[in-house]
C-alpha cells in the first residue's frame, strides 16, 4: 500500500484525489487547515503549512511516505496579496524541500495553465510554451514563480526525475458550485443564486475557455505516482466553451458585446468592494492558451472521462443549487450564510479563512 501525503486536501481537487487514492488501494494522509468533520477513509491532520507548528506536522506526516502532492494554493482572500503569496509561492519550497529530504519518491505539484505566457489566435500550447503567466495577474505570477523555484530545488538535489508538475485548465466539479460562487461573485448574488436567473450572458468573438473535472485531475495525479512519471503535464477536458456554449448551459441568451467589456464591469465590481473577483482573472480567462493535452495522453495514459461542457453544466447546477462537500472550504451555501457571513466577516475576498 502506498502512503500518499496531501496538503490543501479539504478543496476542489483534494476532495476527489482523497477518494481516487482510496479507490485504487492507496494510503492517503491529508493535511488541511479545517478538515472535514466526516471520517472518510483517509487519515486526516490538522496543519497549517504557512507555520512552523504546520511544517512540523508535515515533516511527522512524511515519514515513511511513498509520495507527496502538493495541492496547497489558495484563491482567496484576493485583497491581501500578502497572505496570498505566504501561502501560495512562498510555501511550497519548504513543504517539497521537507518531502525530498524525508526521501519521498514522488512529489506531485498542482500548477495552472495559468504559468503560460499568454497564447494567441487560438493556437494550441503544449508543454514546452513559455512560462510568463499574464502580466497582470498575482495568482499567475504566483504559479510562475513557483514552478521555477521548484525547478531550481529539483536540480539541486538532483532531482527532477522525482518531480512531476501538473497545469490543468479551470478545475470545476458540482460539490465546488458554492464555493466557487462565493469566490466569483458578490454576496448578494452568491446568497440570491442569480444564476439562475441570468437572462443574457456576454459573449465575445474568439474567446474560447477549457474546463477539466476534478475527477479527471485527481486520476492524472494517480496515474502520475503510480507510473513514477515526472516532468509538467497539460490536462483539459475535451472540447472548449465559447459565449455560446457558456448561454447554454447557463439557459441564458449570448449577447455580442464589446471584448474590454466583460472585464471593465469585473474591475467596477472589484473597485467599488462590491465584487470578490480580481479583475485579473478575467484577463487570464480571456489570454490563457489552449492546451493540448498530448504528453499526459501518452506518458499517463490518461484520457478526460468529461467533456469540458459537461463540466461546466455541472458546476452551474452545484452554483444553483448550492452544493458543497464536507471540508469547510467546500462548504454549502445556505439561504442566506453569503449575505451573512459578508455582514459578519466582510468580503470573502478580505478574510484569512475562506
Amino acid at each position: 500500500m502506498t502512503r500518499v501525503v496531501i496538503s490543501g486536501a479539504s478543496g476542489n481537487i483534494g476532495s476527489a484525489l482523497v477518494p481516487a487514492l482510496l479507490a485504487s488501494g492507496h494510503h492517503p494522509v491529508a493535511l488541511a487547515r479545517r478538515p472535514p468533520r466526516e471520517a472518510d477513509g483517509a487519515e486526516w491532520v490538522r496543519a497549517d503549512l504557512s507555520t512552523p507548528d504546520g511544517q512540523q506536522a508535515l515533516t511527522r506526516a512524511l515519514r515513511g511516505a511513498d509520495a507527496y502532492v502538493h495541492l496547497a494554493w489558495p484563491l482567496q482572500p484576493m485583497r491581501r496579496p500578502g497572505l496570498l503569496h505566504d501561502r501560495g509561492p512562498r510555501m511550497l519550497l519548504p513543504c517539497v524541500a521537507a518531502a525530498l529530504e524525508a526521501g519521498v519518491g514522488k512529489v506531485v505539484h498542482l500548477s495552472s495553465v495559468a504559468a503560460y505566457a499568454p497564447g494567441s489566435g487560438g493556437e494550441r500550447v503544449d508543454e514546452t510554451w513559455p512560462l510568463e503567466g499574464a502580466a497582470d495577474s498575482p495568482y499567475a505570477r504566483g504559479k510562475v514563480l513557483g514552478e521555477r523555484r521548484l525547478d531550481v530545488l529539483a536540480r539541486s538535489r538532483s532531482a527532477l526525475d522525482r518531480v512531476a508538475v501538473l497545469r490543468p485548465c479551470l478545475v470545476g466539479q458540482r460539490r465546488a458550485g458554492a464555493q466557487m460562487a462565493r469566490y466569483g461573485l458578490p454576496a448578494v448574488l452568491a446568497a440570491t443564486r442569480a444564476v439562475r436567473h441570468l437572462p443574457w450572458v456576454p459573449r465575445a468573438d474568439g474567446f474560447a475557455l477549457q474546463m477539466v473535472h476534478s475527477d479527471d485531475v485527481a486520476r492524472a495525479v494517480v496515474a502520475s505516482i503510480e507510473q513514477d512519471a515526472s516532468g509538467p503535464f497539460n490536462l483539459a477536458g475535451e472540447g472548449t466553451l465559447g459565449g455560446r456554449e457558456i448561454a447554454r448551459a447557463l439557459g441564458a441568451r449570448p449577447v455580442r458585446l464589446p471584448r474590454g467589456l466583460p472585464r471593465l464591469a469585473a474591475a467596477a465590481a472589484w473597485h467599488t468592494h462590491l465584487g470578490p473577483l480580481d479583475p485579473t482573472w478575467v484577463d487570464m480567462a480571456a489570454q490563457a492558451p489552449l492546451m493540448v493535452t498530448g504528453r499526459a495522453r501518452s506518458v499517463l495514459g490518461w484520457r478526460p472521462e468529461h467533456p469540458a461542457v459537461d463540466v461546466l453544466r455541472e458546476v452551474v447546477d452545484g452554483m444553483r443549487s448550492g452544493a458543497g462537500g464536507a471540508s469547510a472550504a467546500l462548504r454549502p451555501a445556505g439561504s442566506d450564510s453569503e449575505a451573512r457571513g459578508w455582514t459578519s466577516l466582510g468580503s470573502v475576498a478580505r478574510r484569512s479563512m475562506t
